[in-house]
C-alpha cells in the first residue's frame, strides 16, 4: 500500500515540476538609453485662464477663469512628438504643436508651440504614467487687436495615463497646462496688458516605441 501512495504521489509531483519549469513570468517591458518614442496627440483645449497683473481695476479684471470669466471658447490642439531615452525613466526630446481658439465674437487665436520636453516615466509596463515639463516658444496670431501676431516664451506641464496593447504601440490619455506669457515693457504703451494666458489640453495620443 505504501508503494503504491508512493507512486502515485511521484505521479502528481512530476507533472506540476514540469508545468512550474516551463511557466515564466511576462517580461515587463525596461527602457534603455537609445530607445526612442514616436507620439501624435489630438483633443480639444479649453482656455483655463489669464492672469494680467499690471492691469488697474478700473480697466477690468486681473484675473479671468473659464468659463464664466473669459472671453474664449474651447478649441483644439494636435502635435506629434520625438523622445530618445537617456536612462530606463528619462526621456529627451521635442514636441511641434497647432493650438486653436475662438473668442465670442468669433476672431481666431492660433499658436504654433515648439518646445524642448523632458518625460519621465515611473511606472513602467502595459500600463504607465508618463510625466512631462516642456520648454520652448510659440508663435501666436490673432485676427482681431492692434498687435495680429508675436513670438512668445512657451512652458509646459504634462500627466498621463498609457496603455499599451502590443509591445510597440500605446495610447495616452493625458492633460496638462501651456503657459503662453504676453510681455510688454514698461515704456510701451500697452505695458498694462501684459498677459500670462494658460490653456489645458486633454488629449488622446498613440505612441510607437522602439529600441
Amino acid at each position: 500500500m505504501k508503494k503504491v501512495l508512493i507512486v502515485l504521489l511521484l505521479c502528481a509531483a512530476i507533472p506540476m515540476m514540469l508545468f512550474a519549469e516551463d511557466e515564466t513570468p511576462a517580461k515587463v517591458r525596461e527602457y534603455e538609453m537609445g530607445n526612442q518614442m514616436f507620439t501624435f496627440r489630438a483633443g480639444p483645449v479649453i482656455p483655463a485662464f489669464f492672469f494680467r497683473p499690471f492691469l488697474s481695476s478700473s480697466d477690468g479684471e486681473k484675473f479671468l477663469v473659464f468659463p464664466d470669466a473669459m472671453h474664449m471658447k474651447v478649441g483644439g490642439y494636435g502635435s506629434i512628438r520625438y523622445q530618445g531615452f537617456l536612462n530606463s525613466t528619462m526621456a529627451l526630446g521635442g514636441e511641434l504643436g497647432y493650438l486653436f481658439a475662438y473668442d465670442r465674437g468669433d476672431e481666431l487665436f492660433t499658436s504654433v508651440p515648439f518646445q524642448a520636453k523632458l518625460t519621465y516615466i515611473p511606472l513602467q509596463g502595459t500600463i504607465e504614467i508618463p510625466l512631462s515639463v516642456g520648454l520652448g516658444f510659440a508663435y501666436n496670431s490673432y485676427s482681431g487687436g492692434e498687435a495680429p501676431s508675436f513670438l512668445s516664451l512657451l512652458a509646459t506641464v504634462e500627466a498621463g495615463v498609457s496603455w499599451y496593447f502590443r509591445d510597440d504601440w500605446g495610447i495616452t490619455l493625458g492633460t496638462g497646462l501651456q503657459l503662453i506669457p504676453e510681455i510688454y515693457g514698461n515704456n510701451h504703451p500697452y505695458s498694462d496688458h501684459t498677459t500670462l494666458a494658460a490653456f489645458m489640453p486633454i488629449t488622446l495620443s498613440v505612441t510607437y516605441r522602439n529600441n
